[in-house]
C-alpha cells in the first residue's frame, strides 16, 4: 500500500499531554488520549486508530531524563530519555517488537529526522516540523509521519515516543 503523510501534534489542551494525527484532509486518524492522571503512578491512555476503530489502553510513566556532563559541560550524546508503557522502558518495548530508528539532522531546517524500521523493513520517516510546516526552527512537538495505512499503529506509538522524551539521538 502507498505511503501517506500524516501530520502528528500535541492537543492543545496544556495538562492533557495527548497527541493526535491528522491527515492531510485535516481528519484525525490517530489519537493518544490522556483518561487519567493521577499524582502518583503512570497516567492512563488511550490509543485510537479512527480508520480501523483499534483502541487499546495503556499506562504510560511521567518522562525520565538524564544527562551525563563531562567537565561541566552536558554532553548532548550522553541524554538518555525515557518513559514506561504499561510498566516497561519504551524503547526496549520498541526493540522487542523489532524497531529499529536511525536519526538524522534534517536539511534545510533545524529539526531531527527519524528513520524507522520493522524487522528490517522500513515503516515509517518521522520529521519535526512546525503546525503550519513553516519556518526554519522545528517544533520538538509537532512531526510529519510518513507511513503506510497498516502500519500506522507503530508509527503513531514511535511518534508519540520521540514527542514524549528529550532524547535526540537512537541507536
Amino acid at each position: 500500500m502507498d505511503s501517506k503523510t500524516y501530520l502528528f501534534q500535541p492537543e492543545k489542551k496544556i495538562l492533557k499531554q495527548g497527541f493526535f494525527m491528522t491527515d492531510e484532509g485535516g481528519s484525525i486518524v490517530c489519537e493518544a488520549k490522556m483518561l487519567k492522571q493521577p499524582l502518583i503512578g503512570a497516567m492512563q491512555f488511550e490509543f485510537v486508530n479512527r480508520l480501523t476503530g483499534k483502541t487499546e489502553p495503556h499506562s504510560v510513566s511521567k518522562t525520565v531524563t538524564t544527562e551525563t556532563s563531562t567537565n561541566g559541560f552536558t554532553d548532548l550524546f550522553s541524554t538518555k530519555s525515557r518513559f514506561k508503557l504499561d510498566g516497561k522502558n519504551i524503547w526496549d518495548y520498541l526493540h522487542e517488537a523489532g524497531i529499529r530508528i536511525e536519526s538524522h539532522l534534517l536539511k534545510g531546517k533545524l529539526g531531527m529526522s527519524y528513520d524507522v524500521t520493522l524487522k528490517g523493513r522500513p515503516l515509517a520517516t518521522v520529521a519535526s516540523t512546525t503546525p503550519k510546516g513553516k519556518g526554519m526552527i522545528t517544533s520538538p512537538f509537532v512531526y510529519d509521519v510518513t507511513a503506510a495505512e497498516e502500519d500506522l499503529d507503530l508509527a503513531f506509538l514511535v511518534t508519540f515516543a520521540i514527542a514524549r522524551t528529550d532524547q535526540t539521538f537512537y541507536n
